[in-house]
């Protein structure tokens, strides 16, 4: 699972943002990752069943009234997008996980998911996050964005 593991991650992404939010994905080179300022946010969600683990997604909390306007056919500047954007990159971290788990281990298997938390992060962690190992970075619509999906040995 672990050779499957970063490209299923990217393709189930990929696939995520372009079908569910209507956006543009890139994978950029490790020059091309544009600059973005503060703040930033994270997503997170956990999983268990066969296996465990959690999967994050880190962006400039700029883009998300820009995912939740997307998705639900609104305005960037709409009260009810502008009300909890944040909700955004849970609801999309939430379907790219529910789609990524069958992926990996098959349609049969149950596994439980946890409700996505949100959290702020600073420009020390949003650094650490990009450069993290496990860092899938793409550009979408011109937003760096990292994802990192975690596998409990």
């Amino acid at each position: 699972m672990e050779a499957e593991l970063r490209p299923t991650t990217a393709k189930i992404f990929t696939n995520v943002l372009e079908h569910l939010a209507f956006m543009f994905v890139e994978t950029p080179d490790e020059t091309e990752m544009p600059g973005s300022s503060p703040p930033y946010v994270e997503a997170q969600i956990t999983f268990s069943g066969p296996f465990s683990g959690r999967l994050c997604l880190a962006a400039p909390q700029e883009m998300c009234p820009e995912i939740a306007a997307n998705v639900l056919g609104l305005e960037p500047d709409d009260e009810f997008v502008r009300e909890r954007p944040g909700d955004s990159l849970k609801e999309l971290l939430n379907v790219t996980c529910g789609n990524l788990l069958p992926a990996l281990a098959g349609e049969a298997p149950v596994f439980d998911l946890t409700v996505p938390e949100l959290r702020e992060i600073n420009e020390v962690e949003w650094q650490s996050i990009l450069n993290a190992p496990e860092a899938q970075q793409f550009i979408v619509d011109d937003y760096p964005v990292v994802i990192r999906c975690f596998i409990d040995k």
